[in-house]
């Protein structure tokens, strides 16, 4: 009895791990942005639509008409294009999570997104709206506000086509994080910091600044050098770098030498990791990848005190990571954030992509055209059938644990 229940439930998980979900679609070998896998939404561009496929209740939804990569898609929200204005949306709700249509849109800047509504041809009637994830609507202004904020007193005579082709609205987009609002003069081009009621964070003005990333800011001063400066406004880290620093990850900054070299600096601003590689990324849960100088180029894992650990092969990260990767200065590169979180590192070797384990075991050998988005255990995958033909591609999320398809994707071309 005893071993007719083991054979049973051995047959269970046989049955379990060859099952495979077929959907309709493709994804796209050029573009690979038009699609995302973030761990429960499946999203890609199949014609002129949209299809979201959400994985914990096999529900497929479809967005007609609409591009993924206007949509700036995140945790199931997005924005939908409808009648020339943008709403947004959560998947699966029938109704719009806000009761605006915007203008226009920024993308995620980490868990938020700027949002613009035009009610009036004015200043007064382009209104700015600052979106965080779980904690909705954070901040909302006019632009007249914003102006006033950064002591803007040209003469307003913004009307519906000039407020359209000067866009205002880049000049305040992306710059809300770690608190603070970074807003830029309209003609001076200067930068200052405010907190969500608008109010001066500190006196000041700089030339360029960053966003606050682990309470301290890279900021250019007038002479054209960079330093740091923390939430005082007080300088911590010397206006001595020429060329622009990356924000702190895990206690460090990137930093570049005038010969191009990069290196890590610390809170104090004490170079802690030598400026000798001709790349490297910023540190995630102090862990980097970066190049070693020669040819072929070698890749490797930083740790946060410069111990180096070469990659499994003469390949590097998969350039389908983070070829889309949006504003990657600011943040830290996907390829290392999956493999520090799920223990998988895409790499990409003479144009193939291929998957490690953090035990550098092959789990996906170099047959891949496109290795994107590690997220719980699974990633799309474009596997070759032809070497080099687009002909014969297959599509599909892969089960990186069970090393087998959990979606294809398939389509029939008249």
């Amino acid at each position: 009895m005893k071993k007719l229940i083991w054979m049973l439930l051995m047959a269970s998980l046989c049955s379990n791990l060859s099952a495979q979900i077929q959907l309709e679609g493709r994804f796209d070998l050029d573009n690979p942005q038009n699609q995302l896998w973030d761990g429960r939404y499946l999203v890609y561009n199949f014609y002129k639509d949209v299809i979201i496929y959400d994985t914990q209740t096999e529900t497929q939804y479809k967005e007609i008409g609409q591009s993924l990569p206007d949509m700036s898609f995140k945790e199931g929200l997005y924005f939908r294009r409808v009648d020339g204005k943008y709403e947004m949306r959560r998947v699966g709700d029938p109704n719009p999570v806000l009761p605006q249509r915007f203008l226009r849109i920024t993308n995620w800047f980490g868990n938020t997104v700027l949002a613009w509504e035009q009610t009036a041809p004015n200043l007064e009637g382009m209104r700015a709206y600052w979106y965080e994830l779980d904690k909705g609507v954070i901040a909302t202004y006019s632009l007249a506000q914003l102006y006033q904020a950064v002591d803007y007193d040209g003469t307003y005579t913004h009307n519906a086509m000039s407020i359209f082709q000067s866009k205002p609205w880049e000049s305040f987009i992306y710059f809300f994080h770690d608190g603070l609002i970074t807003l830029k003069h309209p003609t001076k081009g200067t930068f200052s910091y405010f907190d969500l009621k608008l109010n001066p964070a500190f006196p000041g003005k700089f030339r360029k600044a960053d966003p606050f990333f682990e309470n301290l800011a890279a900021v250019q001063n007038a002479n054209g050098l960079w330093g740091f400066i923390d939430k005082s406004g007080k300088e911590v880290i010397p206006f001595i770098y020429v060329k622009r620093p990356w924000p702190f990850h895990s206690g460090l900054a990137r930093v570049e030498s005038k010969e191009g070299y990069v290196g890590f600096i610390n809170t104090q601003g004490e170079l802690v990791i030598p400026a000798k590689y001709p790349y490297a990324s910023s540190f995630y849960k102090g862990k980097s990848i970066a190049r070693n100088t020669g040819f072929p180029a070698t890749f490797l894992i930083l740790d946060s005190l410069g111990n180096e650990t070469p990659f499994p092969c003469i390949c590097g990260p998969d350039s389908g990571h983070f070829i889309t990767q949006l504003y990657a200065d600011y943040f830290p590169l996907n390829p290392v954030v999956d493999w520090v979180d799920t223990g998988f590192l895409p790499a990409n070797r003479k144009s193939l992509s291929g998957v490690f384990s953090k035990e550098y075991e092959e789990i996906l050998p170099f047959d891949y055209a496109l290795i994107k988005d590690v997220k719980n255990g699974k990633a799309i995958a474009i596997e070759w059938g032809e070497l080099g033909s687009y002909k014969n591609l297959r599509f599909f999320l892969m089960d990186l644990e069970t090393r087998s398809p959990a979606i294809e994707l398939s389509f029939t071309e008249f």
